[in-house]
């Protein structure tokens, strides 16, 4: 049975996750915020990071009051966890800048730029058009498996049937309905993975944030049919949540 963190009774602000995410550019604004307001309810401290300083970007970014806009990296060695590429279009960005993450999710536009390079112990999220950009294979179990092995990365393989593997361990998930095929699940996916990750392990993050994305999508189907939105998906996260964990962090 999979247990995900729970937050210490005595523990105060900063210590139950620290959030560094960095994205978006002129062509892209939406991706990002899916990302944050998917990971707001799930970390103490949430920072954001334009990865082109765009104004219309900075000021949708700024509506959510979770989120610190920062202009430089001063607070990127402290976070638990960077989720770096979603809506990068794209934007110029030195991946060495991402050196000192102690953790690292990848998704998006910014899976582009690790094509050959990919960062150790990682986390990728690539839908199968980007697995094979990526590996230059489909993304079947043997292949996400022997990728991620290859690598020392963890895959998170986004299809009607999720894989996930760290290259020994994987998991396998269906939980999930054809609305979420609309465009920014995706983001809200990684955006969970991301915020997850700050006090779990990065295995037990991505098979996690797998069935709690898709369970909200499943609940919202329940009550909306297909009809629902990305927005609305980062919305049902954390009841979706509280339907699968107990609040001591065991799984249902």
């Amino acid at each position: 049975m999979l247990k995900l963190y729970s937050p210490p009774k005595n523990s105060h602000k900063g210590q139950n996750g620290k959030l560094f995410v960095i994205g978006g550019s002129k062509k892209y604004h939406g991706a990002p915020i899916f990302s944050l307001l998917a990971a707001r309810r799930f970390v103490d401290l949430l920072y954001f990071y334009p990865a082109e300083a765009d104004p219309y970007l900075i000021s949708a970014v700024k509506n959510i009051p979770e989120v610190i806009v920062v202009n430089d990296f001063e607070k990127l060695a402290e976070c638990d966890c960077v989720l770096f590429g979603i809506g990068l279009s794209d934007a110029k960005f030195d991946i060495a800048r991402l050196r000192n993450a102690k953790k690292l999710v990848i998704d998006g536009d910014g899976l582009k730029l690790i094509k050959g390079n990919i960062p150790k112990n990682s986390i990728l999220t690539p839908h199968e058009g980007e697995f094979k950009f990526l590996f230059g294979a489909d993304g079947t179990k043997r292949n996400v498996q022997d990728a991620a092995k290859k690598n020392n990365c963890i895959i998170l393989k986004k299809g009607p049937i999720d894989i996930i593997s760290d290259g020994s361990k994987l998991k396998t998930n269906k939980t999930h309905n054809q609305g979420m095929t609309k465009g920014g699940t995706g983001d809200v996916l990684s955006g969970l993975v991301a915020a997850l990750c700050c006090k779990n392990s990065s295995f037990n993050a991505a098979v996690a944030a797998a069935k709690v994305n898709g369970n909200a999508g499943n609940m919202l189907m329940k009550k909306y049919g297909y009809n629902f939105s990305a927005s609305d998906l980062a919305e049902m996260l954390a009841e979706s949540l509280s339907h699968l964990y107990t609040k001591e962090g065991n799984e249902k």
